[in-house]
């Protein structure tokens, strides 16, 4: 009895705000702002319009506009759009879908401008929904994924199962039963949860109709009924207009013909009232499959031709909806653009003559002002160029003061590099082949070891020691080339000689690792370079070949020459070198590694070779492959002097053929 005298009250209080609003609306011009109270009188406003929905679409609509004239005269955007959209389901309840989707989609521009999150996802759904009964449920499908998402985000489980249901029906629509069904039972499971049975009665309405698409008429059949109780509970008309036209096709299909005529006519009964074609045209679609499975043929053919017929008026009355909406659409809209035309036009009148009077103030005050700011603008230049000289000569002092600071700090780290490098090779290439000296020495002059037993360690300790040496000579000659630069004295020199000097010396090497050295420079060839620095790369590359080279492996050098140049190639069958390793050879990074025999070496050797055939007007460079060997070539320029040339051929066997190459001697 409480609850009962409590919406008496509630509807009596709707009424006087009713009356009050009508007043207002005939006695005074808007307001510009929005009291509290009046917005609270707007959303009761619309509360009731959604309670009248989906029993009465003329009380829907009747609180729908009074709540939309209220919150137009307060300016009241919230207000506004849910009107808007009562206006639009009070529409659906009339069959109108294209007026309902015009009016959503009015509503979801003011949510969108009110960044609304709740309304947008609600006017989506609703969105959806007119396009699922409009036959596009692809497209309805975007609207209703969309609120979807919203939805989740803002953790509404009663939102998202209506949203579910949309996008279940879609898929009913498009005939995807599987999706249809576990969307259905998604929805079904939230709204069990939160004892929705107004909501349960869509969805049971939903899975019987995927039942029914599946031929499963025995299993459509109980959640038709079911969604028949729900729809009487929460008074829904119309669901339990459809409830019936479905239980009766499901009983038709499952050859129960006097219930399925029984729940066909309860249909038709209750429709008059409502006087919904959509429900008509099933109702005659319906009882064409009864009266056919009846054996009622000529019943049959006329309820079929009653359904055709209702269909194409529909469809008419539809389109003829579509071109008047259509029309007013433009009519409006073509008003619109003319008012704003006209607003436009005033506007740009009245701030013509404001710019008018402007111009003409303006003028008077530039001719006052014009000759003080050209004298304040010229005693201003004067004072920028003295300015401009000032800044540029301390600028190049500056230029000059950092140029002398960069060298000073390129010098100081080519320094520090240098000596980091020569404590490097000292601390720890240096100090082995030392430390083994004096080991053998102190045994040696303690009698621990006997001469003989000495013999046995000095070729393996003249090797470390040799190797120790040429070190020596890369680390100085780089230290001396990064300190104080390297002066290139190039003069007409014989590269044989120049090989000979450091080949009996490099044999030895080779001898202790039992490999086989050999050149073709058997003859003089005059070559323009320094003398030293080609003797220092020869002595480099061809240990370098030697040290990763195994026992009983070959080292050959050979040569090729061309019209101008020299190009001499150290060729080994050693552990070659591997593709990820190539870039660092001649890098500055200094890269090393053990030879085959754990000969060590500084890193410096290639690198300083580079820089000194570079430095002679040659290229250097090489071919690898890892465990068959390697092939290091360099170029250096023939001599020019005539009195040192000479003619020959030789013939240098290469990749198995023959090659007939002119090279130069003394006669």
């Amino acid at each position: 009895m409480r609850i009962v005298r409590t919406n008496s009250y509630t509807y009596i209080l709707l009424a006087s705000l009713c009356t009050a609003t009508l007043q207002v609306f005939g006695q005074a011009p808007a307001l510009p702002a929005h009291p509290t109270r009046d917005s609270v009188t707007v959303r009761l406003l619309n509360e009731e319009a959604r309670h009248a929905f989906p029993k009465s679409a003329a009380r829907t609509e009747h609180y729908a506009h009074a709540a939309l004239a209220l919150s137009d005269s307060l300016h009241f955007k919230p207000g506004m759009m849910w009107a808007t959209r009562n206006l639009a389901l009070a529409e659906n309840m009339k069959g109108n879908l294209e007026k309902q989707l015009d009016l959503t989609i009015n509503a979801l521009k003011l949510a969108e401008e009110l960044n609304d999150v709740y309304a947008i996802g609600v006017l989506n759904t609703d969105i959806g929904n007119v396009l699922v009964e409009q036959d596009l449920p692809r497209q309805a499908l975007y609207y209703q994924k969309k609120a979807l998402r919203i939805k989740q985000s803002l953790n509404q489980p009663a939102e998202i199962a209506k949203t579910l249901n949309s996008i279940g029906g879609s898929y009913i629509r498009l005939h995807i039963l599987d999706s249809a069904l576990h969307f259905m039972q998604e929805s079904e499971k939230i709204k069990l949860a939160l004892n929705d049975r107004r909501g349960l009665a869509v969805t049971y309405e939903n899975i019987g109709l995927i039942y029914l698409e599946q031929q499963k008429y025995a299993e459509a059949f109980p959640y038709f009924k079911t969604s028949e109780e729900y729809y009487k509970e929460s008074d829904n008309l119309n669901g339990i207009v459809k409830a019936h036209l479905n239980m009766g096709l499901a009983q038709t299909m499952l050859h129960q013909y006097e219930p399925a005529a029984a729940h066909l006519q309860n249909a038709a009964q209750l429709n008059k009232s409502l006087n919904n074609i959509r429900n008509s045209m099933i109702y005659h679609r319906n009882m064409a499959v009864l009266d056919s499975a009846r054996g009622n043929y000529a019943t049959a053919l006329q309820n079929f031709k009653q359904f055709s017929n209702m269909n194409e008026e529909m469809f008419s009355l539809e389109k003829a909806k579509f071109i008047a909406n259509t029309k007013e659409k433009y009519e409006s809209e073509k008003k619109q653009h003319e008012n704003q035309l006209l607003r436009k036009e005033q506007l740009l009148h009245l701030a013509t003559i404001h710019q008018q009077r402007l111009l003409v103030i303006f003028c008077g005050i530039l001719l006052l002002g014009l000759f003080v700011i050209t004298a304040i603008l010229y005693t201003m230049y004067r004072r920028q160029q003295d300015l401009y000289k000032q800044l540029n000569y301390r600028n190049n002092q500056v230029q000059q003061q950092n140029l002398i600071i960069t060298e000073q700090n390129i010098a100081l780290a080519n320094g520090n590099q240098v000596k980091d490098k020569i404590f490097s090779v000292i601390s720890h290439d240096l100090r082995s082949p030392l430390a083994i000296l004096e080991g053998l020495l102190f045994l040696l002059r303690d009698k621990k070891m006997s001469e003989e037993q000495f013999r046995l360690f000095s070729d393996e300790l003249w090797r470390d020691v040799k190797n120790t040496a040429y070190m020596m000579d890369n680390l100085l000659q780089w230290a001396s080339s990064q300190m104080k630069g390297i002066h290139v004295m190039p003069d007409d020199c014989d590269i044989s000689t120049l090989l000979r000097s450091e080949f009996e010396l490099l044999q030895s090497l080779a001898r202790q690792k039992e490999i086989t050295l050999t050149h073709d420079l058997q003859h003089p060839i005059m070559v323009y370079a320094d003398a030293n620095m080609i003797r220092l790369v020869l002595r480099n590359l061809i240990n370098n070949a030697i040290k990763f080279t195994p026992l009983l492996g070959s080292v050959h050098i050979t040569y090729l020459l061309q019209p101008e140049k020299l190009e001499l190639i150290i060729q080994d069958n050693g552990v070659g070198i591997a593709p990820a390793d190539q870039q660092k050879v001649f890098s500055n990074i200094y890269y090393s590694t053990s030879g085959t025999q754990h000969e060590k070496g500084c890193g410096l050797g290639l690198p300083l070779s580079k820089d000194f055939i570079e430095r002679n007007n040659g290229k250097i460079w090489f071919h690898s492959v890892a465990g068959k060997g390697t092939a290091f070539h360099f170029t250096i320029p023939l001599s020019t002097d005539e009195e040192h040339l000479g003619r020959g051929y030789t013939i240098i066997v290469k990749d198995g053929q023959e090659h007939n190459q002119r090279i130069i001697r003394n006669n």
